[in-house]
């Protein structure tokens, strides 16, 4: 594993154990991207893996490279970390406050809960 990828999942789950939830679920989302692009890469797949992660996740389906269910968690995963990295309009629907409403929990517990989500997440690609 090189150095960046062992210190981001290092960090992740420092950030969590702090109460850093969003630092947590940008940290595992990158460490998530970091494995799917080694893992396509080993694999002769270069080019699809530099397409990003919403791409790697696509390609590995297409071709059944990786369980669906690891599929899932990184591609929920990916859309959590999406409007912490790419501002979204209010109304965007995975904002943290648009899915708080819908799901009637204050953003806080969601984030917390997103975090946790996000760690099962980067533990499953890493297993």
């Amino acid at each position: 594993m090189p150095f960046e990828t062992a210190c981001v999942f290092e960090e992740a789950k420092a950030s969590f154990v702090y109460g850093s939830f969003v630092a947590a679920v940008i940290l595992a989302a990158s460490f998530v991207e970091h494995w799917f692009v080694a893992s396509l890469g080993a694999r002769g797949y270069e080019q699809e893996a530099s397409q990003g992660l919403a791409a790697s996740i696509k390609f590995a389906r297409a071709n059944a490279l990786v369980d669906p269910l690891v599929l899932d968690k990184a591609d929920q995963l990916r859309l959590i970390r999406n409007p912490f990295v790419h501002l979204k309009p209010f109304d965007h629907p995975h904002t943290i406050v648009q899915r708080s409403a819908r799901q009637n929990t204050h953003p806080a517990a969601l984030l917390e809960s997103d975090a946790k989500d996000a760690l099962i997440a980067m533990y499953g690609v890493a297993a």
